[in-house]
């Protein structure tokens, strides 16, 4: 049991870590809220972050602010003393930065906790349009560094994002959320990846020249295939699209007598009709000996004939086939995505924890640093009276005496945190700890302009 005493000094402590936690706020407006038509209008462009931010905390009184701005969000991260308050005046003066003051918009709000948990779940990519993608923590960076660069980024919003980095981190470490394929592009790679052992020896074909075949080879040389070959009635986009992946073009009414050589083919053209049919692959899979092949359809109306299935060893998948596997796959995310909230909550507890012990720091820095100046000291009067030293002795008597001085550290250092995480530091405590060993007087934690990683 606790004692009345105990239970006040607890309070205050978690009082703390709210009163911090509720410094932030976020302004929000992504593709799950508004239109796209809307977004491009409140876009920030790189150039614009510095001046934005200097603008924004001139005119709000902010403390620290970040500006993120991707195709699928714009968000704004403040830290002010009233966040709630500062949340009108931060939106009027961003749309007047932007020059669009008469824009008929609002973005979302949100504060404290809740505001850095959903910096972990963008950076984590569980806000995402497709959840597992991987580009969203660059992006995220990116803004970072150069809301560091414009002088938006302190103390705060510095800890809460590098500790969103390493939770992003541990979400792709720690779950499958990324390893199940949502793009038809790429669950065509999958797909052929369970057809043949092993990637690195076969041939493409391409069968036209859209925006999806040329994603599905940029997968596929990715997986290790070897060599290319593009075919389209226009032979000019044939050709500039082989040049653009190193690989062959050939010209479409020589189409047939490359099927031979093609293990995997991808067709994605324009045409109204069927242009490879079973005829078409049992010649070629004479000629190859059988071999498999796998012909992927993304196209619509279909190309690739799917009375070819019944040959042997040829493989047929159009859109819809490839459309089941993404659609099995993005439920596999999400139940991945369960595992990474329980992440995020680990690492938001972490933050609180981070928080609780802010008012101790002032005191663990000067106690180490009272207990180092004079071990220094000592250290400096002990060696003078001892004469010449080689150099190996000098090291291991500075070696023993900065052994003693960080295990005489280590205990004290340890239980102070620990019991501001429990809430049983006193301000009385500290004081008391501060006469005792007539430490520096810190009122408050120094405040740090530069990117402080917690570890």
């Amino acid at each position: 049991m606790f004692s009345i005493s105990e239970i006040q000094v607890m309070r205050i402590s978690v009082t703390r870590a709210i009163k911090e936690i509720m410094k932030l706020g976020i302004l929000t407006a992504s593709y799950k809220t508004v239109a796209i038509e809307v977004r491009e209008k409140l876009a920030v462009p790189e150039k614009d972050v510095a001046p934005l931010i200097a603008y924004l905390k001139s005119e709000c009184q902010v403390e620290e602010m970040m500006v993120v701005s991707t195709c699928n969000r714009v968000e704004l991260y403040f830290h002010a003393l009233n966040p709630l308050q500062q949340a009108e005046k931060v939106e009027q003066a961003f749309l007047c930065f932007i020059k669009q003051e008469n824009l008929n918009f609002k973005f979302q709000r949100v504060f404290g906790r809740e505001a850095i948990k959903h910096i972990f779940r963008v950076v984590s990519s569980l806000e995402s349009m497709v959840i597992g993608e991987s580009q969203i923590a660059g992006q995220i960076k990116n803004f970072f560094h150069l809301s560091v660069e414009g002088g938006g980024c302190g103390f705060l919003l510095n800890q809460v994002m590098n500790r969103a980095f390493l939770t992003s981190k541990r979400v792709r470490h720690e779950t499958a959320i990324a390893r199940f394929a949502v793009s038809i592009s790429f669950a065509a790679v999958e797909l052929a990846k369970k057809i043949f052992d092993e990637m690195s020896d076969k041939v493409i074909l391409v069968i036209g020249a859209g925006e999806m075949a040329e994603l599905a080879i940029g997968h596929l040389l990715k997986a290790g295939c070897s060599q290319l070959l593009v075919t389209n009635r226009t032979f000019s986009r044939a050709v500039s699209l082989a040049e653009k992946f190193n690989g062959s073009a050939v010209r479409f009414e020589q189409m047939e007598s490359h099927l031979e050589m093609a293990d995997i083919v991808i067709s994605s053209t324009g045409a109204k009709g069927f242009i490879l049919e079973p005829k078409m692959i049992k010649k070629s899979m004479k000629r190859r000996k059988h071999r498999s092949v796998f012909l992927i359809d993304i196209a619509v109306p279909r190309d690739i004939d799917p009375a070819i299935n019944k040959v042997s060893n040829a493989y047929v998948y159009d859109i819809d086939d490839l459309q089941t596997v993404v659609d099995s796959n993005l439920k596999a995310r999400q139940r991945e995505a369960g595992h990474a909230e329980d992440i995020i909550e680990e690492e938001l507890d972490k933050v609180e924890d981070w928080l609780a012990v802010l008012d101790v720091v002032p005191t663990i820095r000067s106690f180490r640093e009272k207990v180092l100046d004079l071990a220094n000291v000592e250290l400096q009067k002990g060696m003078s009276q001892m004469g010449d030293l080689t150099a190996k002795q000098e090291r291991a008597v500075r070696s023993m005496m900065n052994g003693f001085a960080y295990k005489l550290l280590h205990e004290p250092t340890v239980m102070i945190k620990q019991k501001a995480k429990e809430g049983m530091i006193s301000s009385e405590y500290l004081q008391v700890m501060n006469d005792l060993f007539d430490l520096k007087k810190q009122e408050e934690v120094q405040q740090s302009s530069k990117v402080v990683r917690i570890k």
